[in-house]
């Protein structure tokens, strides 16, 4: 009778060709995808389009965006929190104001950003091709509370012109568009990068000479880790 001990090495053997992973398979943490440290800095240039149908006219913006990781602290919940100063420069870089106080949290199931009191989860844990979650689940809104992100790409590469990452993550945030309106919203975030590109567009086509709405666009241009 074969002792249960000799059959060890075949049943190895197949666990092992059992859990090959293929790249269907792919998961990674996360975190790679969202580097921060209290220092950190990155820049973006924001552009924009303004349509007003009301006016009749169409503005243009362009605006550079600096960010810097300002300090870290533990938030009320026990997870590693950070808080992100933003300021803006209308003149090309000459002179920057302050705009914005953004809070981060990071935990096991992904990173919060605090954003005017609303909190969103931009990134779900862990990462994996075509995974869906609720990014304002903690909204006081039951229609918004229904609204999916999704991961339509995961070590795709990117680049913008500016810089470029041979692993990045791909999210769709929204798409809904017909003939008479478009409404798109897609973030992309590199590997040791974090955000790289951001697209938001909500245009009312229902007059086509008089299209209502915006479309803007966040393109990293620098980051210092």
């Amino acid at each position: 009778m074969m002792r249960w001990f000799a059959i060890l090495p075949f049943l190895a053997l197949w666990m092992l060709c059992g859990c090959k992973k293929t790249t269907d398979d792919y998961k990674a943490k996360g975190l790679e995808y969202f580097p921060i440290r209290v220092g950190a800095e990155r820049h973006y240039e924001y552009d924009s389009i303004h349509y007003s149908r009301i006016q009749n006219k169409t503005q243009v913006f362009h605006f550079l965006i600096k960010e810097f990781v300002k300090d870290s602290f533990i938030d009320q919940a026990g997870n590693n929190a950070y808080r992100l100063e933003q300021f803006v420069s209308k003149d090309t870089g000459k002179s920057y104001q302050f705009f914005d106080l953004i809070t981060v949290s990071i935990n096991g199931f992904g990173v919060q950003r605090v954003e005017e009191n609303r909190r969103n989860q931009v990134l779900s844990f862990p990462i994996r091709n075509l995974k869906m979650w609720y990014p304002y689940s903690y909204w006081n809104d039951s229609f918004n509370s229904y609204i999916k992100f999704q991961y339509t790409a995961v070590g795709k590469p990117f680049s913008n012109g500016f810089v470029q990452s041979a692993d990045a993550v791909y999210i769709k945030q929204q798409y809904d568009s017909t003939f008479i309106y478009v409404k798109e919203a897609q973030e992309i975030y590199g590997n040791a990068f974090g955000l790289m590109y951001r697209k938001k567009k909500d245009i009312d086509f229902q007059d086509p000479s008089k299209p209502d709405g915006f479309d803007l666009t966040w393109q990293l241009t620098k980051y210092y880790p």
